[in-house]
């Protein structure tokens, strides 16, 4: 089974047919809600299986671990794979994974959690970022003292650095767009951002105001 593979509905497109819920014969969705496709044991799915993405009527299902040239039935320069699996279903597919960037203040270290008096949001958002990258997603993280470089190459983020100064970030990119400002996602938003299965990274409560601190060092000096 796929730990590293699952299927990715894109709620935009979703028709809410069913017809994914009806293919899959491994529990992958949440058979109680065929009309609305939920991913809820994202480990039973077989790797590179594409059943219920080919028969998705709008193309709407994706993969997390997609490594081939599979695109959806209704995506452009489509290549035929067959499934590894045997629901004997031939179809077009390619991933379209979102791309996530962090941009955060001057930090004495990539991840902030040096010294002692360790911010718990940091703590809480390198966690979510390790369990991100081994389930094979990659968040692109920068902080303003490593990577300035990036701060200038976005022109988005750069303007808006500009105009609110330092205290606009930590800054939310998503494909592109300026999604949250001030703050850090909670693991609810991180799951609706990335379209990830509900449950991976569990629930959270509101967000927390980022930390009076610029790092996780607390009061002390930064290593």
């Amino acid at each position: 089974m796929g730990k590293n593979w699952y299927p990715v509905v894109n709620r935009e497109t979703c028709i809410e047919c069913g017809k994914c819920v009806e293919k899959c014969g491994h529990a992958v969705f949440d058979k109680s809600s065929p009309e609305r496709p939920e991913v809820v044991l994202p480990v039973e799915c077989v790797d590179h299986c594409h059943g219920c993405g080919g028969i998705c009527p709008t193309g709407s299902i994706t993969y997390f671990g997609e490594d081939t040239d599979w695109t959806p039935p209704n995506a452009k320069n489509k290549q035929t794979a067959t499934c590894d699996c045997d629901c004997g279903q031939e179809s077009d597919n390619k991933s379209t994974m979102k791309t996530m960037s962090i941009y955060e203040p001057a930090m004495c270290c990539p991840t902030g959690l040096c010294g002692v008096g360790i911010d718990p949001e940091l703590l809480r958002i390198s966690t979510v970022l390790d369990t991100l990258k081994k389930n094979g997603v990659e968040v692109n993280r920068y902080n303003l003292t490593s990577f300035p470089q990036e701060f200038v190459k976005n022109t988005k983020v750069n303007e808006r650095l500009m105009d609110e100064g330092v205290e606009v970030l930590p800054l939310i990119v998503v494909d592109g767009k300026i999604v949250i400002t001030k703050r850090y996602p909670t693991n609810d938003e991180f799951t609706k951002l990335l379209g990830l299965p509900n449950g991976l990274l569990g629930g959270d409560g509101p967000a927390k105001k980022k930390s009076s601190s610029s790092c996780g060092c607390g009061d002390s000096e930064c290593c």
